[in-house]
């Protein structure tokens, strides 16, 4: 079980980390963060994006509804700006969460169903999101490899 120290702790670590790799993603220009890299998304963008899309899967969850299916091979927010606010409307959702979401609530499990996949795992909400921050790791980490490919310094990656 995690507690709203953890997702503060978290959430902090986690905006930091996507403040860097944004500010990098500016400098670089819309031509190198679209092009094909070879990522399983293809391209830094994609990967940035396909990051939203499950945050936003997984905060909608979490508000008690299931997300909407997500089968698109391309980005929700193929514009670098509006991916750029959702990432920030995202950290501050996830910086409130440390502030609202108490221990009960964490461990309390949605029983929300989706009838083309009724037999889905009940999980309780602290699993989901300790997810939300695992999964973004995983995808920055695709991203700063990326960056480190071409030569630029994204710093450090370690909780301090």
């Amino acid at each position: 079980m995690i507690t709203d120290g953890f997702v503060r702790e978290m959430a902090t670590f986690s905006r930091w980390q996507n403040d860097t790799v944004y500010h990098l993603c500016d400098e670089i220009g819309d031509a190198e963060r679209n092009l094909d890299r070879g990522m399983f998304f293809g391209s830094i963008h994609k990967t940035l994006d396909h990051i939203c899309v499950v945050n936003r899967n997984i905060l909608t969850f979490l508000n008690g509804a299931l997300p909407e299916r997500y089968a698109s091979k391309g980005a929700v927010w193929p514009d670098w700006d509006d991916l750029k606010a959702v990432r920030l409307e995202q950290d501050e959702l996830l910086s409130a969460g440390a502030d609202e979401w108490t221990e009960k609530w964490l461990s309390a499990a949605p029983t929300k169903r989706d009838l083309q996949a009724p037999d889905l795992p009940t999980v309780p909400r602290w699993v989901m999101v300790v997810q939300i921050f695992h999964h973004q790791t995983h995808h920055r980490s695709q991203v700063t490899s990326a960056l480190h490919a071409m030569g630029i310094d994204y710093g450090t990656t370690d909780i301090p």
